[in-house]
């Protein structure tokens, strides 16, 4: 997985990054399935909550590193004050669009609990009643919310300097 290769990428250079991938698939393929044939449910249950563990364990784990990268280091200045005065010309550049998720702090915190409990807690929910239709199509949902909260979790240094203009 070339994610968990990255290692200036602290949050991703990681063995979970690559079983959270697996896990991931695997739960959600699961949960498909148990919508299209109910014998798959207490498999999907099963691999749900592993997929959670999982995601548990990374979570934690990400929340001890401390970062590497600092501003200076980030564009290779080692000057004490750095200020970025413009973006650019007239519009955004590619690093502002790839590499920078454009959210606040707290939309970012309310993606780390949100995410979780469209992704894990709920399809098991459904699961669990036997709604598991509903539990795809929630889980689907979380899932796209887990992968974004992946991407803007990350501190690639080039957000460092490109999040904030002064």
């Amino acid at each position: 997985m070339i994610y968990a290769c990255l290692r200036f990428l602290q949050e991703w250079h990681s063995p979970l990054t690559v079983l959270n991938f697996a896990l991931l698939g695997l739960a959600s393929g699961l949960t498909l399935a148990a919508a299209l044939e109910r014998s798959f449910t207490l498999a999907a249950i099963v691999a749900t909550l592993a997929a959670g563990a999982g995601r548990i364990a990374s979570l934690a784990r990400n929340a001890r590193l401390r970062p590497r990268s600092s501003l200076q280091s980030a564009i290779g200045i080692k000057h004490p004050r750095i200020a970025q005065k413009a973006q650019g010309a007239i519009a955004g550049s590619f690093n502002t669009r790839e590499f920078f998720h454009g959210r606040g702090p707290r939309a970012l915190r309310n993606v780390k609990w949100l995410a979780p409990l469209g992704a894990f807690v709920a399809p098991v929910a459904f699961l669990l009643v036997q709604l598991p239709l509903l539990a795809f199509v929630v889980q689907y949902g979380g899932l796209l919310a887990e992968r974004w909260f992946f991407f803007a979790q990350a501190n690639h240094p080039q957000n460092l300097y490109y999040q904030t203009v002064s």
